[in-house]
């Protein structure tokens, strides 16, 4: 089977962004399901997808859902910005930031690795990386030594970069020119099968004259390894394809959108109640559908419940101080409550508060109150306001777990708020919440990304078992295989 990874990073928050980019992205999906290329392909461009925790949670997924099978092809497309630093390719992602460049970039190593243990018998790379203001180094020999290295990580493979180390990769806001070029390699191939290698040839012919971007390519293969069969009727939708993303500059009415199209681009991701509360059958539907390894199911008793009324024995400052640090205007009621603090009483003499500090005496405390913000409600009605697992330990060495999982709603996301937990024991039979092992985690999408939905479910039950195990593994001194 083939399968495909198409990632494009237009948002960013710490450098420029690149409009162009989800256009790129899309195109190439559309060349690859209208080739029937590929059986799955793995397609992250949505800001929320775009993160370094999210792209490197779902491409690990990804691939490992496919480690058992016979890949005989597998196809990685990425757009955005990209940098060559210290002997590493990174594919820069949305939260990049210069100091955690390691966290926030997906290197080349790490991918290689991860497409090397899917054993397919052929590896394609096509990466669309645009000037991203970052360092390079200068030497483009440096460049090609480090590609010609990764090459060996596989037994045969193409891989095709838009433009050498040192030099910028160029876009406008429709469409990036390495994709546009590697789009029209199949304009002239009607009735007749495209190699590999002829998509490099038009390539490099398409910058033969262009001194500021030269693409670089690395081929490991014989020359004779076949992308596919392009019909007529598929040579006529790539032109179509190209046609929609790249229209020319006159036709473009100085490449602003009219008020109508705004608000119509705008309203296409807001959603009426019932799309609305069908989102939360699918959260009910993928939790239910969720398997436990077989460690934890050895080792506890599964229980879940979808309960209406918020009353657990956490802090759910949590869920509120999300609330309130949001941009986004979600249907909560954020609940406050009045507190007691102790705080040192200023009103007395300052030089005599000096004299008692330096003698060591401690100073008097009053008791003072305050509003706090103690949690968030749903303002609207919902099938459910929370989800409440507990994982049940077969042994008395052993604690419960818990995992609290919070939907909330606006009318274009949904907000998941979970917060993981461990329970001691009391007395004989009476097991309490240990506050203190709170952990909180959220994740928010489209109300209309079904798939997100799912991959978050499962991320988030993921990390719900790792918070399990890890202590028990530890305290036994053992590895998880």
């Amino acid at each position: 089977m083939n399968i495909g990874i198409v990632i494009g990073v237009s948002d960013y928050q710490n450098v420029s962004c690149l409009p162009g980019c989800a256009h790129d992205a899309h195109a190439i999906r559309q060349l690859l399901q209208m080739t029937d290329k590929c059986e799955d392909i793995l397609y992250l461009t949505e800001s929320t997808s775009t993160t370094s925790k999210s792209v490197k949670s779902k491409l690990t997924n990804f691939v490992q859902k496919y480690t058992s099978e016979e890949i005989e092809e597998v196809i990685f497309y990425f757009t955005g910005h990209g940098s060559f630093e210290e002997d590493q390719f990174y594919y820069v992602l949305s939260d990049y930031e210069e100091s955690k460049k390691r966290q926030t970039c997906l290197s080349n190593d790490e991918l290689d690795n991860l497409l090397r243990s899917l054993s397919a018998n052929l590896t394609i790379k096509i990466v669309d990386a645009c000037q991203s203001g970052i360092r390079y180094v200068k030497d483009p020999d440096i460049f090609r030594k480090y590609l010609q290295e990764s090459e060996k990580n596989f037994d045969k493979c193409y891989f095709y970069y838009s433009s050498q180390n040192n030099q910028s990769s160029y876009q406008n806001d429709e469409i990036s020119d390495f994709t546009l070029a590697f789009l029209n390699s199949f304009s002239n191939r009607e009735n007749q099968e495209i190699r590999y290698k002829d998509i490099m040839d038009s390539l490099a012919d398409s910058f033969s004259s262009n001194s500021k971007q030269t693409p670089f390519f690395v081929m490991q293969g014989n020359c004779t390894e076949v992308f596919g069969y392009i019909s007529k009727d598929i040579s006529k939708a790539i032109h179509e394809v190209i046609s929609l993303e790249h229209k020319p500059e006159h036709e473009q009415s100085l490449g602003q959108k009219s008020l109508i199209q705004c608000i119509e681009e705008q309203a296409s991701i807001y959603c009426n109640k019932e799309q609305a509360l069908e989102c939360l059958e699918t959260l009910r539907q993928e939790v239910n559908e969720y398997e436990f390894d077989d460690e934890i199911n050895q080792i506890f008793d599964y229980k879940i419940e979808f309960q209406s009324d918020i009353n657990v024995q956490i802090d759910t400052d949590y869920l509120g101080n999300y609330f309130l640090n949001t941009d986004t205007n979600y249907f909560v009621h954020i609940q406050k409550e009045k507190r007691t603090r102790e705080v040192t009483n200023h009103n007395v003499f300052a030089g005599s508060v000096v004299s008692r500090i330096m003698s060591g005496e401690v100073l008097p405390k009053v008791k003072q109150d305050y509003s706090a913000v103690a949690g968030a409600n749903s303002s609207v009605e919902l099938p459910f306001e929370q989800i409440n697992i507990r994982l049940e330990s077969k042994y008395p060495n052993i604690n419960d777990t818990g995992c609290l999982i919070f939907p909330y709603l606006s009318q274009t996301k949904i907000a998941i708020l979970v917060c993981y937990f461990m329970y001691e024991t009391k007395e004989w039979d009476v097991k309490k919440i240990a506050e203190s092992t709170s952990e909180w985690s959220n994740f928010e999408t489209l109300i209309k990304e079904e798939t997100e939905i799912q991959n978050i479910v499962k991320e988030a039950l993921d990390n719900y078992t790792r918070y399990t195990l890890d202590p028990i593994l530890e305290q036994f001194d053992t590895q998880n295989d």
